[in-house]
C-alpha cells in the first residue's frame, strides 16, 4: 500500500511543479566551478557532549539546464558518550549529492534527486543511506538578494543499526525541502535548509534536519560562518547504556530525539 502511495506522490508534486506559463527564453549565464571549504569547531548538545574540529566542503556547478551540488562534513575529536562519564574518539562524517533540474528556461520548477551517506554512533546508527526524489519551486527566481524554494518529494532510508533489529532499518518518508536565504549586502547573508520526513506507514514517526547560518565576509575568498544544526528524531534509535563506572551496563536506553550542535569557522572560497 505505501508503495503505491508513493508512485501517486511522486507523480503529483511532479506535475504540480513542472506546470508553469509559457516563457521567454532567458538562458543564464555560464558560471564557473564554486568551492567553499570551512574549517570549524562545534559544540553539541544532545546525545553526546562534544568539542571537535570539522572540514566542510561545498561543491557547486551551475550548468544551462542544472545544478549540481556536493556536501562532505567530517567532524573528529573527542565526546562524552550520552549521560555517562566515557569519553569516546568521535569520527561522525556526512557526503551527500544533489542535482535540480529545471524545467523552464526561467528556472522557476525543478525536479531534483539526491543521495546521502552518513555515520553517527551516537544517534545509534553505524551508517545511513537515503535517496530523495522529488519536485521544486523557487519563489524569488529573478530576486539576487532573496530566495525562497520549496520541495516535495519522497525519500528512502536505511539504516545500520547500532543495536541489531531494535527498531525500523529501512523506511520509506515523505519529504518537504523549505530552503531560503537573505543576502543583506554583499557582505552579509542568512538562512535555513531544512529536511522534514513523515513515515509514509506511520505518521507519528517523523525527523526534522534543520541547518541555519550566518555568514559574514571579511574579504573576497575569506568568511567568517555560524551554523546551528538542529536533528530531531521523535522515534530515536536504541543505543547501549553507559553506567557510571564509564562501561555498558548491559541494557539498551533509547538515544536523545534532539542533537543541538553549534559551528564557527573561517570559510575559504575558490
Amino acid at each position: 500500500m505505501h508503495k503505491k502511495f508513493f508512485v501517486i506522490v511522486l507523480i503529483t508534486t511532479t506535475l504540480l511543479f513542472s506546470m508553469d506559463e509559457p516563457d521567454q527564453i532567458q538562458k543564464p549565464k555560464s558560471q564557473p566551478l564554486q568551492l567553499q571549504t570551512t574549517l570549524g569547531f562545534t559544540l553539541t548538545a544532545g546525545n553526546s557532549d562534544t568539542r571537535i574540529l570539522t572540514i566542510d566542503s561545498d561543491i557547486k556547478k551551475p550548468f544551462e539546464r542544472f545544478i549540481y551540488y556536493t556536501k562532505f562534513n567530517l567532524a573528529y575529536g573527542t565526546s562524552k558518550y550520552g549521560n555517562g562519564p566515557r569519553i569516546e574518539t568521535t569520527n561522525n562524517w556526512t557526503i551527500s549529492t544533489r542535482i535540480d533540474w529545471f524545467t523552464t528556461d526561467k528556472r522557476k520548477s525543478y525536479l531534483f534527486i539526491s543521495t546521502g551517506l552518513s555515520g553517527n554512533k551516537f544517534r545509534g546508527y553505524w551508517s545511513r543511506r537515503n535517496v530523495q526524489l522529488g519536485a521544486g519551486y523557487n519563489f524569488f527566481y529573478n530576486v539576487d538578494t532573496l530566495k525562497l524554494k520549496i520541495g516535495l518529494g519522497v525519500d528512502y532510508s536505511k539504516d545500520n543499526l547500532v543495536v541489531s533489529g531494535s527498531s525500523d532499518d529501512e523506511i520509506f518518508f515523505a519529504l518537504l525541502k523549505p530552503e531560503f536565504e537573505i543576502i543583506f549586502n554583499k557582505n552579509i547573508k542568512f538562512g535555513n535548509n531544512a529536511n522534514c520526513f513523515v513515515d509514509f506507514q506511520q505518521f507519528e514517526n517523523y525527523r526534522i534536519n534543520s541547518q541555519t547560518y550566518l555568514n559574514f565576509k571579511i574579504t573576497n575568498r575569506l568568511a567568517v560562518s555560524f551554523n546551528f544544526t538542529l536533528n530531531y528524531d521523535n522515534k530515536p534509535r536504541m543505543i547501549p547504556e553507559i553506567g557510571e563506572t564509564g562501561k555498558p551496563t548491559g541494557k539498551l536506553i533509547l538515544a536523545k530525539p534532539a542533537d543541538k550542535i553549534f559551528n564557527i569557522g573561517i570559510s575559504i572560497s575558490v
